[in-house]
């Protein structure tokens, strides 16, 4: 664990005496590690240090920064208060609970999502692009460079490579849009009255049905959800096009899934736990919807 010290030094006029702060880590950090600051008996902060390689992971620290500042101002995301150039930052504390892995919607919570991801992608759009074929080849091509003396790990490499080439390139219905690729139940903050998207980590322009089945895939909608969390993002949207694309698309966020946990591994073999993961998802078929070698 991290010393916060050299954190709070920089933070100092934000923050209350060192001896007045408590720090709790959070378990669920899998790409940096996040703490919650309290002070006076009440939390405050949320404190992240990020600790992934960016370029491996094809993330864009000043873009996320700029894009959390953005989705602060019109109350999409909590309020950021201090960050530094490599990605650190500290945000407001709000006491809405992430989901669970296991979610199940209400439908006016499936439609809440869907207005609240249209908000989302009216953000400015910058220069980061997230195209995920793109992603997940430099991923591919980042576990080889790691494991090709690993004969275990290269059949595995070898694995997503023939997953990956049966994706097929859904059909473009909408315009590219600062999009967020990541909105897992994890990253969504929710009860009754409001609605927070965090980790934007991954964001940068793409396709909008990419986040949609993101969504689908992640918060385990079905069919009848899924026709209802489009019309309500758009009306005019053609359903039974988007819902095929929505399909396909969440073939290719499973195929990221796995390779993202792979090369975590790869890149940290200290860290097991992403290898764990990694078979566990690979081997779960609500999870990896390929055959499994």
């Amino acid at each position: 664990m991290t010393d916060l010290s050299e954190y709070f030094l920089q933070m100092s006029g934000l923050l209350p005496d060192q001896s007045q702060i408590e720090s709790v880590s959070f378990e669920e950090g899998f790409s940096n590690e996040v703490n919650l600051l309290s002070w006076g008996q009440e939390p405050r902060l949320i404190l992240r240090i990020p600790c992934i390689d960016c370029d491996a992971f094809y993330v864009n620290r000043v873009e996320e920064i700029q894009t959390m500042k953005d989705a602060a101002h019109i109350a999409l995301s909590p309020t950021l208060v201090w960050h530094d150039e490599k990605g650190g930052f500290a945000c407001e504390f709000v006491h809405q609970p992430s989901l669970d892995w296991s979610v199940v919607h209400k439908d006016k919570d499936v439609v809440r999502i869907a207005h609240t991801l249209r908000k989302a992608h009216q953000l400015p759009a910058r220069d980061h692009k997230y195209v995920i074929s793109d992603v997940i080849q430099h991923y591919i091509d980042g576990i080889y460079a790691k494991v090709k003396d690993d004969a275990v790990l290269v059949r595995e490499h070898g694995y997503l490579v023939s997953v990956f080439e049966t994706l097929e390139k859904p059909e473009t219905l909408l315009p590219e849009v600062l999009c967020h690729n990541d909105l897992n139940p994890k990253n969504t903050l929710m009860d009754d009255d409001k609605l927070w998207f965090i980790d934007w980590e991954y964001s940068g322009v793409g396709d909008p049905l990419f986040d949609l089945a993101v969504v689908v895939k992640s918060h385990n909608l079905n069919a009848q959800q899924t026709s209802l969390l489009l019309s309500a993002y758009q009306s005019d949207l053609d359903i039974s096009k988007a819902c095929h694309a929505i399909s396909e698309y969440s073939k290719y966020y499973s195929v990221r899934e796995m390779a993202w946990l792979l090369l975590k591994y790869a890149i940290t073999p200290e860290d097991t736990l992403s290898l764990e993961y990694y078979y566990e998802f690979k081997t779960t078929p609500a999870l990896n919807p390929f055959p499994v070698d």
